[in-house]
């Protein structure tokens, strides 16, 4: 069978979507499981609507076009349910019946299909700066999490990766985290190759140094570092970046504190991301008594666009929407940019209008965009508050026998 008319392929889910390729397009259709409940059609176009008219402007998404709704036949769907279970791992078949509203979204997996090959990589970076709740603790969320998880067994050892490191803007500490993120992918760090994903927490380093070999883009490790940090760290609207002269990979261990540094440029993709995450602790906000008042606040958020007739492309209006906004809701659009995806896809084939690197053998054509853009849960604030008080009962026992060892 096909979908809109063309063929398919099955990429991958989560706990919420299956996305399925359009071959031949530069689109994928995100399938929505709804096994627990019925999906209401008018909160996905809110959904859609909340990435298009509020994240991608906020962030700066240019090569991001805008989701989609569609609408499906059941009969189209019981037919593809059947032909995507070969495909799907065995752990998510028991969420099996799929909504027949869809998303139709941009495949950031490759740059373009007139490419010969298509690399790209995936980032969640996490949290880029101490929340004020932690800041007591010298420690930021990513890293207390990781104490919690290696404490209920969702991980076997703890990650050296520290967003802020990521988020430093310091070469030396970016490159640093990037290379602790390879070693410890979990679920921060993926690669896909013309599509289909080749890297992730369950391959082996010498998986990822194959893999950087088939790419054949780079001279080494520290050239391919470089490359992700110079985009990182460039201005969005830059044409082409001049790749520098590769320096080593500083291995020193990462410190017992995370240390927060402020040497983004404020025309970088990074800074952009960074500013929408502190949306949280700049404008305080407070959750008791607040329980079920915030359930349709996506629905309020668009109408006050709306209302005041607001473009979030233009900075004027960017500054209004956070002047008028409810803290409680730019704490939500801060929870969706502290989990989100920055997938850059890059190819040596020349495309058109797309900005490129330089390395001094070859131009590297690619697109920067994020993905997991849509609105979180009011309960995910209740949650991280719960999550919190776990997290450093676990660390302050943890403080309590290292200091007992020396």
């Amino acid at each position: 069978m096909k979908l809109l008319g063309k063929s398919w392929k099955y990429i991958n889910e989560g706990n919420a979507h299956i996305v399925v390729q359009i071959l031949d397009t530069d689109y994928v259709i995100r399938l929505i499981k709804e096994d627990e409940r019925t999906t209401d059609p008018k909160s996905v176009y809110d959904h859609v609507n909340f990435v298009n008219l509020i994240m991608i402007p906020l962030l700066g998404n240019k090569f991001y076009d805008k989701e989609e709704a569609i609408e499906m036949s059941q009969y189209d769907l019981e037919q593809l349910s059947k032909l995507l279970l070969p495909y799907r791992p065995k752990n998510r078949i028991f969420k099996s019946e799929l909504s027949q509203i869809a998303i139709k979204a941009t495949n950031l997996s490759i740059v373009s299909t007139q490419c010969d090959t298509n690399f790209c990589i995936e980032i969640k970076p996490k949290e880029g700066f101490i929340s004020s709740s932690l800041r007591k603790y010298s420690t930021c969320y990513y890293c207390l999490k990781q104490h919690l998880k290696l404490q209920t067994g969702a991980i076997r050892l703890t990650s050296k990766y520290c967003p802020l490191d990521l988020f430093s803007g310091e070469r030396e500490r970016m490159k640093l985290s990037l290379s602790n993120m390879i070693n410890n992918a979990q679920n921060n760090f993926k690669i896909f190759k013309n599509g289909l994903l080749v890297y992730n927490e369950k391959s082996e380093q010498s998986d990822f140094d194959n893999i950087l070999k088939d790419m054949n883009y780079f001279s080494e490790l520290n050239q391919f570092l470089d490359f992700i940090i110079d985009i990182l760290l460039s201005d969005i609207n830059e044409p082409y970046i001049k790749l520098p002269k590769s320096s080593k990979i500083c291995t020193n261990d990462k410190p017992n504190q995370c240390y927060e540094s402020n040497n983004l440029n404020s025309n970088s993709f990074l800074y952009k991301l960074l500013q929408l995450q502190k949306m949280s602790d700049v404008y305080p906000f407070d959750m008791e008594n607040e329980r079920n008042k915030h359930s349709n606040y996506v629905t309020k958020l668009i109408e006050q666009l709306t209302t005041l007739d607001l473009d979030l492309n233009k900075e004027n209006d960017k500054e209004t929407f956070i002047k008028t906004t409810n803290p409680i809701h730019l704490a939500l659009i801060s929870a969706v940019a502290k989990d989100c995806s920055i997938m850059i896809s890059f190819s040596t084939n020349f495309v058109e209008n797309y900005p490129y690197v330089d390395t001094g053998n070859s131009k590297i054509f690619y697109k920067l965009a994020v993905t997991d853009l849509e609105p979180k849960s009011p309960n995910t604030l209740y949650k991280r508050k719960d999550t919190e008080k776990k997290m450093i009962e676990i660390y302050e026992k943890y403080k309590e026998s290292i200091e007992k060892e020396h």
